[in-house]
């Protein structure tokens, strides 16, 4: 018995047993939109992780503030509007504020230190959203746009069904970032 008759009959089971599998396998338009779902996940997991630990240093000036002053309209002398604001907007925890005030010295020392913490937060998180490389997630929104359509419709048979609910995908840009993660409000200080 020669060695080549005995390995076909086990080369032509696999190959059957991979055609079988191939057809229950996920179609390629369902990978296709998985795989830019995973993508646009993991871009906006690493913008909320960078942006939360640029936070950090604000967030630390935001309960220092709240040390100094006795509540949320407290900023007699020190700011020029309400500062409210930057707690949800920094993901700050919620304020305790102290039972008396500082001294205005003291105050204006804490007030200035939270605006600089504001203007390097946002001129780090402008930075890092400029250093982003967006092109490989919006050459995945091209292919998804370009061919979803075409694989669901080779799966389904029918060109109007494959139609159906599908959406294009608009490309991402540094500025919809921007506005999907925004900059702080710069508090003003009184002269």
């Amino acid at each position: 018995m020669d060695e080549s008759d005995e390995s076909n009959p086990l080369t032509s089971t696999e190959t059957e047993i991979k055609e079988l599998l191939g057809l229950f396998d996920t179609p390629a338009f369902v990978r296709r939109g998985q795989d830019l779902e995973y993508a646009l996940g993991r871009l906006h997991a690493r913008c909320r992780h960078q942006r939360d630990s640029l936070l950090e240093m604000v967030r630390l000036r935001l309960r220092q503030w709240a040390s100094v002053a006795t509540g949320p309209d407290d900023r007699a002398g020190t700011f020029a509007a309400p500062i409210t604001t930057l707690w949800p907007l920094s993901g700050a925890a919620p304020p305790v504020w102290a039972l008396q005030p500082a001294l205005s010295r003291r105050r204006r020392a804490v007030a200035r230190d939270l605006v600089a913490s504001v203007v390097r937060f946002n001129d780090r998180w402008a930075a890092a959203l400029d250093r982003l490389n967006l092109a490989p997630v919006n050459r995945m929104i091209d292919q998804y746009n370009r061919y979803y359509v075409l694989e669901k419709e080779c799966v389904l048979g029918s060109a109007r069904l494959a139609q159906r609910h599908f959406t294009p995908k608009v490309h991402l840009t540094r500025t919809a970032l921007g506005e999907g993660y925004p900059p702080l409000p710069v508090p003003g200080l009184l002269p």
